[in-house]
């Protein structure tokens, strides 16, 4: 005598909520590895700016008190074009400048992402 063994599996509605969930931890990972990787790519960019706009900086420092004005030039650096705005602006104390740098990447011209400003002096 055999006895027929009842089979035993998943049914239909199981695997569809296994997929489900499969799908919608899926979707979060991938949504985060986007997130994780925008950042990373802006905090780069942000990075590189900062040197630009450090450089520029050093630059003014070497050549003395920089003249009082506005300019707008652009710097080649880690095979990037760069926009650099720097403004230099009188004081109320003599012979003292404000001086700030802006810095944004060519092709986003319109934002900045990062402007430093500091105060130089004749001495």
């Amino acid at each position: 005598m055999k006895i027929k063994r009842a089979q035993r599996g998943f049914t239909l509605i199981e695997v569809m909520i296994a997929l489900t969930v499969f799908v919608a931890i899926a979707a979060t990972m991938s949504e985060t590895a986007s997130q994780s990787v925008g950042s990373l790519l802006h905090l780069q960019d942000k990075t590189l700016a900062s040197f630009v706009a450090e450089n520029r900086m050093v630059d003014l420092r070497l050549n003395g008190l920089p003249p009082i004005g506005e300019n707008n030039d652009q710097v080649d650096m880690a095979d990037r074009e760069w926009k650099v705005f720097t403004k230099v602006e009188k004081t109320e104390f003599p012979d003292t400048h404000r001086v700030t740098v802006s810095v944004a990447d060519m092709q986003h011209k319109d934002s900045n992402l990062i402007t430093l400003i500091s105060i130089m002096s004749k001495y």
